[in-house]
């Protein structure tokens, strides 16, 4: 006998305005999220999808749950559930419907569907336990399973999960999770012992992508087909994750999406090797056959082929709007309340998976679901959004953080000045804040320092980047008149000058509490 587990996803982002314009380029009144996010566009999204997908999707699954046995699991977002709240508050009554036929398990997750859990556990943590925190009180089901965002999974993360309490981890049954083995098993994770729920990702994306493609050579799925797949599969749980949008949204009602979900759990009842479970129940049925080994350079996503991280970093792009929203976090985090809520939709994975690039199947899905026209559009606009951000971030702090982060800050990559001997040598030594351009004055060779002495760009980068408007102005008065004769001493001298101006005007470190790295 097989357990078959079904995971219902469901996910809307916060979507940012495409076109800013100058009411909120100038509008100072403080952090507006209205300002960066066009909840126009989002409404009108959830409409359409709640329609399409959510409530006739809930309504049949209610009654197959009642009528016909069907078990199953639902995760649901934070901001999913702020949306509905706003909009569409029956999807929120089906919900709470669903669990209360005791044949549902809400999972838990990041509030935010959060990036941030690659390199920051503890941000992790809370947000799952604010998510956990919001299913109690909403639906009043505590999960005892959790999945990541879009099921990133490393063994640091299953240790985490464990230590939180949770019974089981949901993650995708990726080639490096399995090896040469079968997903249709629980496994446990690596130092933690954890048990695992690995996702089959072909049977999981017949129904999520393949339904409506009448090119795919098992085209047209029928529930009488998908079930006698399912009585064949070796293993002792077949977990089946898809996104409950995939149900009138990404294959339209007239697909027979709707009919296909109403009779699956009546055709698989007629196979006497299946029952319908939780992913609970399955955890506490079965046994686990091994270990799985995923180190932090390893981790792997249900998401495009590779089931890796390169959905959400895989070119410049993407890695540059990272940098930078990690960068703020520890301000973000020492403002909290509205900051640190801003910070946190800023880093919800979908911001960052529409600045994709990846071609194949990818491409088509990244597509639907971008509201851009291009992926460089998205870069574009979260750009504009991260740089306001971090300034308003700045103007709320006031000079404590802007002399730390002048004096001793870490910048993101792509703020780091690199010294250089000319236009076509390659770049030198990396300088991130006064202390790093003292050290790096007082080595580097006469040609680097005259080369951005003349070119200028030493002083543009001091004024508008870590804010020194001071030493700004004497670099850039370097362009205008003959170079002291000793160039590398006057710089040394004018550095020194501003890093004990910025000590003596707010001694930044200790008045800060932040540590900007």
């Amino acid at each position: 006998m097989a357990d078959v587990v079904f995971l219902f996803e469901m996910h809307q982002p916060r979507r940012f305005r495409r076109q800013l314009g100058k009411s909120a380029q100038y509008d100072m009144r403080g952090l507006v999220e209205e300002i960066y996010f066009d909840d126009n566009l989002n409404r009108d999204v959830l409409d359409r999808v709640t329609r399409r997908a959510y409530m006739p999707a809930l309504r049949g699954i209610i009654k197959s749950a009642k009528e016909d046995g069907f078990r199953c699991a639902l995760g649901i977002s934070g901001v999913l559930m702020e949306q509905c709240a706003w909009w569409s508050q029956d999807v929120l009554r089906l919900v709470g419907e669903l669990v209360k036929t005791g044949a549902c398990e809400l999972v838990a997750q990041p509030y935010f569907r959060t990036v941030a859990g690659v390199y920051d556990p503890k941000e992790m943590a809370d947000q799952v336990e604010a998510h956990r925190k919001t299913l109690s009180s909403t639906f009043g089901a505590t999960p005892a399973v959790v999945g990541n965002t879009d099921f990133i999974y490393n063994n640091r993360i299953a240790k985490e999960f464990s230590e939180m309490g949770f019974k089981a981890v949901l993650t995708e049954g990726a080639e490096a999770a399995t090896v040469w083995r079968s997903p249709n098993h629980v496994y446990r994770a690596k130092d933690s012992g954890i048990p695992l729920l690995l996702r089959n990702g072909a049977l999981s994306d017949d129904i999520g992508f393949r339904f409506s493609m009448d090119g795919w050579s098992e085209y047209p799925l029928t529930p009488e087909k998908y079930a006698e797949w399912l009585s064949k599969v070796e293993g002792d749980v077949i977990f089946v994750a898809v996104d409950l949008a995939a149900f009138g949204e990404h294959h339209w009602p007239q697909t027979g999406i709707h009919s296909f979900l109403a009779n699956l759990p009546k055709e698989v009842r007629k196979h006497e090797n299946l029952a319908f479970a939780t992913p609970s129940e399955a955890v506490a049925r079965c046994t686990p056959v091994g270990e799985v080994d995923i180190d932090e350079g390893a981790t792997i996503s249900w998401v495009d082929s590779q089931k890796d991280t390169s959905a959400w970093f895989g070119n410049e792009m993407q890695r540059y709007c990272f940098d930078v929203a990690r960068y703020v976090q520890p301000i973000a985090k020492k403002l909290g309340d509205k900051y640190l809520r801003m910070w946190r939709l800023l880093m919800m994975s979908d911001h960052f998976y529409y600045m994709g690039t990846k071609g194949e199947e990818a491409g088509g899905a990244r597509g639907y679901f971008s509201p851009y026209n291009s992926a460089v559009e998205t870069f574009l606009t979260f750009n504009w959004i991260l740089s306001d951000y971090r300034y308003r971030l700045y103007a709320a702090t006031g000079d404590a953080v802007s002399y730390y982060r002048m004096l001793d800050g870490r910048l993101p990559e792509g703020h780091v000045f690199r010294f250089s001997a000319g236009l076509a040598s390659p770049p030198g030594t990396p300088v991130r804040n006064l202390r790093e351009l003292l050290e790096a004055v007082k080595v580097i060779d006469d040609r680097s320092l005259e080369f951005h002495a003349i070119r200028g760009d030493l002083g543009r980068w001091v004024g508008e980047v870590l804010g020194c408007g001071s030493l700004a102005l004497w670099l850039d008065s370097l362009r205008q008149k003959p170079l002291p004769e000793n160039l590398r001493g006057a710089m040394v001298e004018e550095v020194e000058r501003a890093i004990r101006e910025a000590e003596q005007r707010t001694g930044a470190r200790e008045k800060s509490g932040l540590e900007v790295r």
